[in-house]
């Protein structure tokens, strides 16, 4: 007979020892210009980005600027601030808690994903820096792999699909920075989403806020967040929370 594995305690993780580590207010600064013939990185399409030149800047008729953008791999778009992001390395001042960023991938220089900034470099994730992608795949990332979009929306939250993975985002900041994370240990079996049915794997790694899991039906590997919606701990311990706070409201 398996033993069914005890529930992981869920804590919120307090994480920072100095306040400019868990910051997620935008910094007051200056706005870098962004001028014609400007190397930028800029959207292609929702998950894929490009590096390219902005070669006219457009008024529309409310106002609004749109910049056009003409690719180093054929083709031009127009696009707007929130889609473009600086072709240099920013400064750490410029980055906090929330700040939408495009991610340049590891395996392939030219291709960039866009993301949302989750944890600044402190003792407690060795120094790195922990990005979210808009599909939900969490990623410890180095400075220099790192470009600040050149026009953020008010809202950051406002350029992310709708999607459970929004939603994930929406609660991540407003409980940072006490995020709550599951805590798991190596060779743990638990139930994890996967192509929306949860299926079982077991915990090979675990990296600061990380877990790498390997599925047990078909080996697949992956790096997943301790917090993530698609741990099913996580999802029964959200939904327990949702049920009580409706309670609470209709008292």
């Amino acid at each position: 007979m398996s033993v069914s594995e005890p529930s992981p305690i869920i804590i919120s993780s307090a994480f920072a020892h100095c306040s400019n580590e868990t910051t997620k207010i935008r910094p007051n600064l200056p706005e870098e210009e962004v001028k014609v013939d400007m190397m930028v990185v800029a959207r292609k399409r929702p998950m894929r980005w490009q590096q390219g030149k902005i070669v006219e800047i457009v008024t529309r008729d409310d106002g609004r600027l749109k910049y056009k953008v003409s690719f180093e791999e054929k083709g031009k778009s127009l696009v707007s601030g929130h889609h473009i992001a600086f072709d240099t390395t920013p400064k750490l001042e410029q980055l906090y808690v929330g700040a939408r960023v495009v991610v340049r991938c590891q395996d392939n220089k030219f291709r960039f994903r866009p993301a949302t900034l989750a944890e600044l470099p402190s003792r407690k994730n060795r120094l790195r820096f922990l990005v979210f992608l808009d599909d939900h795949i969490p990623v410890y990332v180095g400075l220099p792999l790192l470009h600040l979009v050149c026009r953020p929306l008010e809202d950051v939250l406002d350029d992310i699909p709708d999607s459970p993975h929004k939603f994930f985002m929406k609660q991540y900041l407003k409980d940072w920075p006490y995020p709550r994370l599951t805590q798991y240990r190596a060779g743990q079996s638990l139930n994890v989403e996967l192509n929306g049915v949860q299926q079982r794997c077991e915990v090979q790694v675990v990296d600061c806020s990380l877990i790498q899991v390997v599925f047990q039906d078909n080996q697949h590997k992956e790096w997943i967040h301790r917090g993530s919606i698609r741990l099913e701990h996580m999802a029964r311990f959200l939904d327990m929370k949702g049920v009580e706070e409706n309670k609470d409201d209709s008292d």
